[in-house]
């Protein structure tokens, strides 16, 4: 059996729609009516609770029955001055019920979505957030659910609970040095060092190597190494 079901904002074209369904075959037993809420009269006669809520209800029941999985979606869209109708046909003949609703003018939201597309787990972005249910994007941020702002016109949380980390801040200034030095070499003025030696003056070598050489190459001279050879010539030419 199939459930085909259609909501009507005119209650006697869902009627008339329900009495086709009868006049081609169709068991009462496999269609039903049921109307949405209606506003209340005050000057309308009462009838009898105990006998009106047994027959609703029990027309509710087989409302329910018959719309299965499907109830949640058409009791939401079932709203005051709306008509719905239910009719459980064999597969066979499911697409001529659908041909006579339709003939009666059904509203648009009466087809319940089509369920998306299976995707294998190998394919999806995120298999972990959909077998488990979980919102891939959040409205919020993880900063926002414990109250602390994502943006800060000053400094940061972090920085004016730990002031070395400010912008302003330098590990020099926290013992008391200077960041910028009007001399040239600084650390050798700390430290009295002189920048410039007299050692040498006046010497033309240093442990028993000179100082200057004739040469431009002393250390290939010194050690017998040809600087260029005859085959390098082709550079030159």
């Amino acid at each position: 059996m199939m459930l085909i079901a259609r909501l009507y904002d005119d209650e006697g074209q869902a009627r008339a729609a329900a009495k086709a369904l009868v006049e081609v075959g169709y068991s009462s037993d496999d269609v039903a009516v049921m109307e949405g809420p209606k506003a209340s009269n005050p000057f309308a006669e009462a009838a009898p609770a105990e006998s009106a809520s047994a027959e609703s209800v029990s027309h509710a029941v087989r409302v329910g029955s018959m719309l299965g999985n499907h109830a949640d979606f058409y009791m939401s869209r079932l709203t005051a001055g709306r008509t719905l109708v239910v009719a459980t046909p064999p597969f066979i003949a499911s697409r001529m019920v659908e041909v006579i609703l339709d003939e009666h003018n059904p509203l648009p939201d009466s087809h319940v979505p089509a369920p998306p597309p299976f995707v294998p787990i190998s394919e999806q972005a995120t298999p972990l957030s959909n077998m488990l249910g979980l919102p891939v994007l959040a409205n919020g941020t993880m900063s926002e659910a414990f109250g602390f702002g994502t943006k800060q016109d000053g400094l940061s949380h972090f920085s004016r609970w730990f002031k070395p980390l400010a912008s302003d801040f330098t590990f020099s200034s926290l013992v008391g040095w200077k960041i910028k030095s009007s001399g040239d070499t600084p650390l050798s003025s700390l430290l009295n060092l002189p920048v410039k030696s007299d050692r040498l003056e006046g010497k033309s070598s240093s442990f028993g190597m000179p100082l200057l050489a004739k040469s431009g190459t002393p250390l290939s001279s010194m050690l017998g190494l040809r600087v260029l050879s005859k085959r390098d010539h082709y550079l030159y030419s």
